[in-house]
Order: structure tokens, then C-alpha cells, then sequence
């Protein structure tokens, strides 16, 4: 076991029968409560990955991007993330990753996945180890993408 799946086990709760990202009970949760408290003031990693997929849409990277300290991160735009209209996120289907695990969040000083106190239905989500283990796939290759950019 890595070291960072033994620090899961008390940070995050696991539910082994039911897989996260195919849970209609997150989408149906955000959607019911019309709750975008995510998308404001997001200051959301951008991995190359989601750059490109979002590229694909026809949006321009500069559009919907801000480096800072070689993180690429998502733009606001009137406070809310650049992509949501106060309504909807206009790229739902096509989020970046970071958004599709959300509230499953990076604590970077205890170095352990976490689920967002900020996130007003925090309870309702329930993460398998699948889960985890793709949320520190991405850190690792955002945080690997950073390096080679300040090459």
C-alpha cells in the first residue's frame, strides 16, 4: 500500500460499493440545491489534459486561464468561474477534472485527500478509492506539468 492510501483511510469517506463519479446523487445534490458555491472565486488547477479538452470546445486558453507561479488555474470572470453563467457551467459535460472530483480536494499541508469543509452538502458525497487514487493521479500531473513549465 502507498503511503499516501494509508493517510486516506481516516481523511476521506470511503464508500466501496458506490463509485463517485458515477453517482447521480453529486450532479442531482448541486443541481436540486441550485448550489454553484464551487464556481465562485474558483481558483481550480488546470492540468494539460483539461487545457486541451477544453481548446477542443473552441474557447482560446487565454480566455479561460491565469498562471500564477506556474499553476495554470481557471479565470472568474464577475466573481464566478469564467465557464458558469450564474445559472449552469456552460462546459458541464467537458469540466476539467479537478471539477469532476470536487468536493474531493488536495489538503496540501497534511498531504491527503480531503473533502471541502467549504462545501455546503459535503455530506452527501461519498468517495471510493478509485476516487482518491484519480484524485492523486491529477496532482501529480498538475504539480509535474508545473515543474517542466518552469524549466
Amino acid at each position: 500500500m502507498k503511503k499516501h492510501e494509508k493517510q486516506l483511510k481516516t481523511k476521506v469517506n470511503i464508500d466501496k460499493q458506490k463509485q463517485f463519479l458515477y453517482n447521480p446523487l453529486k450532479r442531482n445534490t448541486c443541481i436540486r440545491n441550485n448550489c454553484i458555491k464551487c464556481c465562485i472565486k474558483t481558483s481550480m488547477l488546470l492540468s494539460n489534459r483539461d487545457i486541451e479538452k477544453i481548446e477542443q470546445l473552441g474557447y482560446d486558453r487565454h480566455y479561460f486561464t491565469k498562471s500564477k507561479k506556474g499553476w495554470l488555474k481557471l479565470k472568474n470572470k464577475d466573481g464566478k468561474c469564467v465557464f458558469h453563467n450564474g445559472k449552469v457551467c456552460i462546459i458541464y459535460d467537458n469540466k476539467p477534472e479537478g471539477c469532476i472530483l470536487y468536493p474531493l480536494i488536495f489538503d496540501r499541508e497534511n498531504k491527503s485527500a480531503v473533502v471541502d469543509e467549504d462545501c455546503p452538502y459535503e455530506n452527501c458525497f461519498r468517495f471510493s478509492k478509485k476516487d482518491i487514487k484519480r484524485l492523486y493521479n491529477l496532482i501529480t500531473q498538475i504539480t509535474d506539468e508545473r515543474k517542466n513549465r518552469r524549466k
